[in-house]
């Protein structure tokens, strides 16, 4: 099974979720990147608060959160660097959405960090900076729906944000220990 933004929407979608895929994703990669990890039921229960759902999950959303941990785990740490913010394709929607959820994501990533309680004294410099990025990205918004460079704006930001969340993770995790609670 592989997380597929469409897919996944639509599942929020049914499931009634507040938060978007994007946001969650981002959430749970900050989370991680901090160097933090969370035991299946802490998982559970920290997607869905984050996600505000009205009524009890369906198992479809369920399975699909259990996976969603794994899956966001394995690609952030592994070393082929394939890690990718979950946001919408480019035939799926339009730049403003893309946008909107990449500032979702971003806002996301900063809401796991800080979460995580990892993050108290001194971050080191390339960190920090890249946490400030992700700031500034979590208010981006399109001036001009129409300008023709806001795909390329769009695509430049986004590879920002999937190297900025590299870097806090190998930069957070390089010393961690192996005492660190796993999901398995």
């Amino acid at each position: 099974m592989k997380i597929d933004f469409a897919n996944t929407a639509d599942l929020w979608l049914e499931s009634r979720c507040y938060q978007s895929p994007s946001a969650l994703h981002g959430w749970l990669s900050g989370y991680l990147s901090s160097g933090a990890r969370l035991t299946q039921n802490q998982w559970m229960n920290e997607a869905l608060d984050y996600l505000e759902l009205e009524e009890e999950p369906s198992e479809q959303l369920v399975q699909t959160l259990r996976y969603f941990y794994d899956d966001v785990l394995a690609t952030i740490s592994a070393e082929e660097m394939a890690y990718a913010p979950l946001l919408p394709k480019d035939d799926e929607s339009d730049v403003v959405e893309q946008v909107e959820c990449l500032a979702e994501w971003s806002k996301g990533f900063l809401d796991g960090f800080g979460a995580s309680e990892r993050a108290a004294g001194q971050l080191p410099k390339d960190v920090l900076e890249v946490l400030n990025d992700l700031d500034a990205f979590s208010q981006a918004q399109l001036e001009d729906e129409n300008d023709p460079s806001n795909e390329a704006m769009y695509l430049e930001l986004a590879e920002h944000a999937r190297i900025a969340a590299l870097t806090v993770f190998y930069s957070m995790n390089r010393s961690a220990s192996g005492t660190n609670t796993t999901l398995h």
